[in-house]
């Protein structure tokens, strides 16, 4: 009976998210943001119809992997290297500002060094999924500033590890491994460079000579290789889905590969934003003190993204470094995996991972908000640019 509790529990994930997707839409609000309040509703805080597990987790993790496959296709990798320079400073700053702000205010409300530290950690990754969703639904994904989110937090994730190696060791150890970290930097350096250097020759691939069944078949696998190829390194398993489908931009019109994608990721990248609201613990939230201090850590984790994303793309102009930084905002599953990671260390108690939890929830549901007035502010600004 296994299997048919996990059929069930998909059912009412799938027809929940269907259903606030629309009533989302008739709003004219964010879908994103019905599909993560269907997975509050039928999840363990309100219904109780949907409980975390394996088969849901993993299913939610490659409808995560499809999402970013997909927008990788539509993202040719010459135009995120032409706003590589914006990209990288908005990375750096966007994790720099977070991290000191999250560990200053820890310290500052009487948390002990390393509960401060994994609260700085907490704040550092982008949930890129989350944004990628949204410029996705707006048909921006070609626009400079989506493609410097987009390269952005690719480098997010490389430098976000990285804090995080040297927080879990101290936690562990009590000293920083700088071999962990130095293999870490070198691995996610090679896998970038493979993508790069295999993109001119997977661009004159004749697909549809290859031993495969179809070229739809050799692009899935393709793919699912590259996230499972950067899972491996430690790098998120999004970051090589994301590569994956760039590797095919430049192919994906003549062999139609779009359409197929989108079909599968339409049917999985719902179940992956509902999951995100089946995991918040809205009973961890009822606190005053986890009330107040998470809305302070929130502001702090906007506001670095904001900082860091506006400072480091100012040079595409003021509308759409400052929709740059709003897209860099939502932590989504990224800040509760940091959290839990102090939680399951001792570092970091039940309080603690409470303010963190918080903080997730506001800042994913934030981000879409925000940017759906602002990508037409910023649109109207490129348009005025270039008359």
């Amino acid at each position: 009976m296994h299997g048919a509790e996990h059929l069930l529990e998909i059912f009412y994930l799938l027809l929940a998210a269907q259903v606030m997707a629309f009533l989302f839409r008739r709003l004219n609000q964010p879908v994103v943001i019905g599909e993560v309040l269907a997975g509050v509703l039928v999840g363990p805080a309100l219904l109780g119809l949907v409980h975390e597990g394996e088969v849901l987790e993993f299913l939610a993790e490659l409808g995560a992997i499809f999402l970013l496959f997909m927008v990788g296709l539509e993202t040719r990798l010459k135009d995120i290297l032409a706003v590589g320079k914006e990209a990288f400073l908005v990375a750096v700053l966007g994790v720099a500002f977070p991290f000191v702000g999250g560990y200053l205010y820890g310290l500052q409300i009487g948390f002990q060094t390393l509960p401060a530290l994994f609260l700085g950690t907490s704040l550092v990754a982008t949930s890129v999924g989350i944004t990628a969703r949204v410029l996705q639904e707006l048909g921006v994904l070609s626009r400079p500033y989506a493609r410097i989110i987009l390269g952005a937090a690719v480098i997010d994730d490389v430098l976000g590890l990285m804090v995080l190696a040297v927080v879990n060791g101290v936690a562990k150890t009590g000293q920083v491994e700088m071999g962990a970290i130095l293999k870490l930097v070198l691995l996610s350096v090679a896998f970038v460079g493979l993508a790069v250097l295999l993109s001119t020759w997977v661009a004159r691939l004749p697909l549809e000579r290859l031993p495969v069944g179809s070229p739809l078949g050799f692009a899935l696998a393709l793919g699912v290789g590259m996230a499972a190829l950067a899972a491996s390194i430690g790098l998120a398993p999004i970051v090589g889905a994301f590569l994956g489908g760039m590797l095919l931009s430049e192919v994906r019109e003549k062999y139609r590969l779009e359409e197929p994608v989108f079909a599968i990721e339409g049917f999985l990248a719902p179940l992956f934003f509902a999951m995100v609201g089946v995991r918040l613990e809205l009973a961890a939230l009822a606190s005053p003190v986890v009330l107040a201090a998470g809305a302070v850590v929130t502001l702090i984790a906007i506001l670095g993204k904001i900082l860091g994303g506006f400072l480091g793309a100012l040079t595409q102009g003021v509308r759409s470094a400052f929709t740059v930084g709003v897209g860099m905002a939502p932590r989504g599953e990224v800040g509760l995996i940091v959290a839990a990671l102090g939680l399951s260390a001792g570092a970091v108690n039940e309080e603690e991972y409470a303010i963190v939890l918080f903080m997730v929830a506001f800042t994913t549901l934030f981000a879409p908000f925000a940017l759906k007035p602002l990508i037409p502010w910023a649109e109207a600004g490129l348009k005025g640019a270039k008359e």
